[in-house]
Formats: C-alpha cells, sequence, structure tokens
C-alpha cells in the first residue's frame, strides 16, 4: 500500500487534535507540539491546506537561500511547496524543548530535525539522487484566538554538513 494512502488517516488524526477543536483535551505544551509536527505532513505530502495549521497568517520565516525572507503565510507555502514540488521529501523531527512564556499567549521552541530529499526520477544507473539536511527549526509560537497555536516566527540553522546531491536542497 502505497504511502499516501494513510494520509486521510494522518489528516483526521491531527485535525481531530487541533487546539481549537479540543483545548480541554490537550495541554498548552501538546498542543504546540502537534502545531510543530503538522509541518512535516504539510511539506511532504504537499498539503497547502495544512499550512495554516502551523503558521499564523503574519508569520517570517528564515530557511536560508532562495527560502530566506519569507514574509506571510502565502509567501511561505508557496515557498515550501515549490522547494519540494519535484522530489519526495521526508523530514523527521526530534528533539524538541518549548518554553511557554508566564503570558500563557506566547512561546519559543527548539526542534532537531532530519531532512532527506529524492529525486522524483531514477538517474542513468537506477539510484535517485538524494540529500539529508541535518538542522534545527528556532521557532516563537503565539496563540491565536480561535484557531490556537501557530508559528509566527521560523529560522532553520543547520547543525552539520549536508549529504548526498546538495543542488537539491
Amino acid at each position: 500500500m502505497r504511502l499516501h494512502a494513510f494520509l486521510p488517516l494522518l489528516l483526521s488524526a491531527i485535525t481531530s487534535t487541533t487546539a481549537s477543536d479540543s483545548p480541554s483535551q490537550l495541554t498548552t505544551w501538546e498542543q504546540i507540539h502537534q502545531t510543530l509536527h503538522t509541518y512535516p505532513l504539510a511539506v511532504d505530502f504537499k498539503q497547502a491546506s495544512l499550512y495554516p495549521q502551523v503558521f499564523a497568517n503574519d508569520a517570517f520565516a528564515n530557511y536560508t537561500g532562495p527560502l530566506a525572507n519569507l514574509t506571510g503565510i502565502d509567501a511561505i507555502r508557496e515557498g515550501l511547496m515549490a522547494s519540494v514540488a519535484s522530489l519526495i521529501s521526508q523530514h523527521q523531527l526530534g528533539t524538541t524543548v518549548i518554553d511557554i512564556h508566564d503570558d500563557g499567549v506566547s512561546a519559543n521552541s527548539t526542534t532537531y530535525f532530519t531532512a532527506t530529499l529524492f529525486t522524483l526520477m531514477p538517474n542513468q544507473m537506477g539510484s535517485r539522487d538524494y540529500t539529508i539536511l541535518y538542522g534545527l527549526y528556532s521557532d516563537q509560537l503565539k496563540l491565536v484566538q480561535n484557531e490556537g497555536w501557530r508559528i509566527s516566527t521560523r529560522y532553520l540553522e543547520f547543525m552539520a554538513p549536508n549529504l548526498g546531491n546538495l543542488t537539491l536542497g
């Protein structure tokens, strides 16, 4: 069974546990964690409809290179979707530290990630080109009324040399 067959199940799980739907069922930390961990599904499954569950409308993101200084959810969504349009991607989020501020409506987080990017077509020898990226996301989040926790500012920082065909990432 293809992985995309599981997408409706994943989307259902995310949308049924968002902060705006069931705030009493999830702690603030869990709500923020859910927001952060919706991001890989939006990117890897190329789901434009998930970006509003991750980023605030007025968000700013700096992914470096051509994806530096993206302002607004539309620019972030369009930039990220274009960057993986001709690739298969898989993001793995790891260690996550969340600091909820005393005001109860803002937070910071740091999340380690590994992202693997593959070409859609095999090369001449039958193998796919790939890139593996290692880094962390430094995020500022805010509680958006009637929506839940959203990333308002994101900075990507690479932590190690990237591997593979670096023209892919």
